[in-house]
Order: C-alpha cells, then structure tokens, then sequence
C-alpha cells in the first residue's frame, strides 16, 4: 500500500514538472520571437516599473503597495493634493410672465420655482409656456 501512495504522489509530481516545463519552453519561444532576453523579462514581470515609462493608468482606490502588503492602508492625508474643480457656468437667468396679472419673475431653476408651479397649476398649463 505505501508503494501505490508513493507512485501517485509521483504521478502528480510528474505532472506538475511537465507543466512547469511546458510553460518554460512557451516562455522561450516567445522571447526569441520577439526578441527580448532573460533579463527584459525579469525588468517587465518586476513589481517597480522602468524610469523610461510612465507608469499605467489604474482604476479604483489608490493603495501604496508597500504599505498593503504591511496590512496598512494608505490614508487620504497622505494621498497627493487634489486638484481643485472648476466652477461650473452658472444657469441663465429666465423671465416668466403671468398672463392673467403680468407680473413677471426671473429664475435659474424654473423647474423647481414654487411662483412659476403656482402659476403654471392656476392657469393649467405647462410652466414652459410662461416663459418670455
């Protein structure tokens, strides 16, 4: 019984090598077809990227690798300064007129403008057809 535990134990070990063979052999194939060395791949598959490129642009939270790996996040104190956003234009001033009494109203929010609804609910029509 031990020899057949040990003859499975070598089969998967077997297979994992012709894996592991396998995969090398791939690997240098591709390197002379594109014509890179042992050591490009190292510098390619290394975690620090080379001076000469910049750096790829990544999705998501901004996590310093060091420091997760230590187990402790980055904090947004440390994180670099934002830059600050750009005002918005601000809305057109609109005129509305009530048709029944004339008087008028200026707004940048007709939509929400409780004197245009008011209006607009008294006459029954669409607020957008009080505008001047």
């Amino acid at each position: 019984m031990d020899i057949a535990k040990l003859q499975k134990q070598l089969q998967a070990e077997h297979k994992a090598l012709d894996q592991k063979c396998k995969f090398i052999s791939e690997i240098q194939a591709l390197m002379t077809k594109y014509g890179q060395s042992a050591e490009d791949l190292v510098a390619i598959l290394s975690a620090e990227p080379a001076a000469d490129t910049p750096p790829a642009k990544k999705r998501g939270r901004k996590v310093d690798v060091k420091k997760a790996a230590a187990g402790i996040k980055k904090t947004s104190a440390a994180a670099a300064p934002a830059k600050p956003r750009k005002k918005m234009a601000p809305r057109p001033l609109r005129s509305f007129k009530n048709p029944k009494t004339g008087e008028v109203t200026k707004t940048r929010a007709p939509q929400v403008d409780k004197v245009i609804k008011n209006w607009a609910q008294e006459l029954k029509v669409d607020w957008r057809s009080l505008e001047i």
